[in-house]
């Protein structure tokens, strides 16, 4: 990132939007505590909704929309390129590293993912403290 007026202007523009995406993408997400039925441990799985795919969604196309606004040219290559390394990134997540994505898309990216995690870190704790406190206690 350039630390120039417009770059600043855009990150301050870009955080709360980046909150509200990972807010998004959790809020129908459903976790299930299970057991594993080779070791028996005790596992969470996961469900995500359409909220996720709207999140994930707003994040791409804000991406787009926003190199689209800055490079003025050749959006259609943009586009499929832009696509394409998405498509890379969901398959092997270190492919990230040898894309060409400006700041911004790592921004938004990053702090969606990181509110993401951090909400479910909060719905797991809870439902681990909602198990202890269901379970009988010896006599």
């Amino acid at each position: 990132m350039k630390w120039e007026t417009g770059d600043l202007q855009l990150l301050a523009v870009l955080t709360p939007i980046a909150l509200f995406a990972g807010w998004l993408e959790t809020r129908e997400v459903r976790i299930r505590e299970s057991t594993s039925r080779k070791t028996g441990k005790r596992i969470y799985e996961m469900r995500r909704g359409i909220p996720y795919a709207a999140g994930w969604t707003l994040t791409f196309v804000l991406g787009i929309a926003i190199h689209a606004w800055q490079a003025h040219a050749q959006i259609l290559d943009m586009f499929s390129e832009a696509i394409w390394d998405n498509i890379l990134e969901e398959i092997n997540p270190l492919s990230l590293f040898t894309t060409t994505h400006t700041w911004y898309i790592w921004f938004l990216s990053g702090v969606s993912s990181i509110v993401f995690l951090v909400i479910l870190r909060i719905k797991a704790r809870t439902m681990s403290i909602e198990h202890i406190h269901s379970e009988e206690l010896p006599i």
